[in-house]
């Protein structure tokens, strides 16, 4: 009991992270480990099926070309050449779910060491949209988690972060990569996916919708007086 107090106290919001937010939603380091092994934290899920060469590698071509001209590149994401991209679309991103938002040094910082961290479990999928050719640069980014719950042995699969740059939102590619999520699962025998999406992102809410997610659990809050 004395250590699963101690594991819930330094854990300071223990459900999944919001579609679009940057926290992971299986624990890391040893603190993480221990609470695996005790049953006190979920754990990663162990694949069902022999993977692919490339640790993340696209169940469909390992290069695949979307958008309404077929020129932008939906393919994995490396963490040397895209962190500084991904990590800069996370201000957009916060700033969409959480008005209070501000994005600092540290937090870019924190979240590439999440990504890095990410790209090492291959229970994680990570993909960008490449609009080298069209767009110059990145333009969306996708982040994938295969879970395990090891209370009730449920495995499912959760949108970790979904992004699209606001030059190219109404193109369905935020749908391509819903898509993305669900072949990356699917190849993994995990039919059950979860996301969070704050209620206020209208147009995140609406893709979701459009593409078979339901609402099944609410999250409430309520301001107390000062």
């Amino acid at each position: 009991m004395r250590l699963r107090r101690f594991w819930e106290r330094t854990q300071p919001d223990s459900r999944p992270a919001a579609a679009g937010e940057a926290a992971t939603t299986v624990p890391g380091g040893a603190l993480g480990e221990v609470a695996r092994m005790l049953g006190l934290a979920p754990s990663p899920a162990r694949a069902p099926v022999e993977r692919a060469s490339s640790t993340h590698a696209l169940p469909r071509p390992a290069l695949r070309w979307v958008g309404s001209d077929g020129r932008i590149a939906l393919r994995e994401f490396h963490i040397e050449s895209d962190a500084d991209s991904v990590c800069a679309f996370q201000e957009d991103t916060y700033s969409l779910n959480f008005p209070d938002f501000h994005f600092t040094r540290g937090f870019a910082q924190a979240f590439r060491h999440d990504l890095l961290r990410a790209t090492l479990d291959n229970h994680h999928g990570l993909f960008v949209l490449d609009g080298r050719a069209s767009e110059g640069g990145l333009v969306g980014f996708l982040w994938v988690v295969a879970c395990e719950n090891t209370w009730t042995n449920e495995r499912y699969g959760y949108v970790n972060n979904v992004y699209v740059a606001p030059n190219l939102r109404g193109q369905n590619l935020g749908a391509e990569l819903m898509l993305q999520a669900d072949d990356f699962f699917r190849g993994r025998g995990i039919h059950r996916l979860r996301l969070t999406v704050t209620a206020a992102n209208e147009a995140a809410t609406a893709l979701y919708r459009a593409n078979g997610y339901r609402v099944t659990r609410w999250e409430m809050e309520k301001e107390l007086d000062a």
